[in-house]
């Protein structure tokens, strides 16, 4: 089983279709999605949206032949390429690429009172409490500093549940 991975560009929105399609030969694909908060009509919606709209990644399992039939595969465009060589992602990219959006997903998970640890800027670190969302990148946390709780609000990436 080949260890590499290769860049398949998609038709505008059609990344699940290609990705059923490149299943069904055989294919073994990864398609990140992202979890996110939408205002549609003034009401919060949830929504999967691919992590790379357009793309997906494809490991053809030691059938080289697949690489010739993207084009043709429904919902395909064809192979992300330098020149003429098509474009190989290493195995460790896209581990690292699924590991990193599960540790986003067990951040958007967090509720009010839970208790959370900053992993970046000057607080690092510290720890505090879930409060609130705020918008879709930013939370706002309970820190407690010289004796008094304070509001701050920060990016969900500097989050990580204790």
């Amino acid at each position: 089983m080949s260890d590499t991975w290769y860049v398949v560009i998609t038709k505008p929105r059609q990344e699940a279709r290609a990705a059923e399609h490149l299943r069904n030969q055989k294919g073994e694909v990864y398609l990140p999605f992202l979890t996110v908060e939408r205002l549609r009509q003034g009401k919060r919606i949830t929504l999967q949206e691919p992590l790379f709209p357009g793309y997906l990644f494809l490991r053809t399992k030691g059938n080289e032949v697949l690489l010739s039939r993207v084009r043709s595969t429904i919902g395909a465009r064809s192979l992300l390429r330098f020149g003429n060589e098509p474009v190989r992602v290493e195995n460790c990219i896209v581990d690292d690429i699924q590991a990193r959006l599960e540790k986003m997903q067990q951040v958007k998970a967090l509720e009010r009172g839970d208790s959370i640890c900053l992993k970046e800027g000057p607080f690092r670190a510290y720890q505090a409490i879930f409060q609130e969302y705020c918008g879709q990148e930013r939370a706002v946390i309970l820190l407690n500093l010289l004796g008094q709780q304070n509001r701050l609000v920060v990016q969900l990436s500097q989050l990580e549940p204790v």
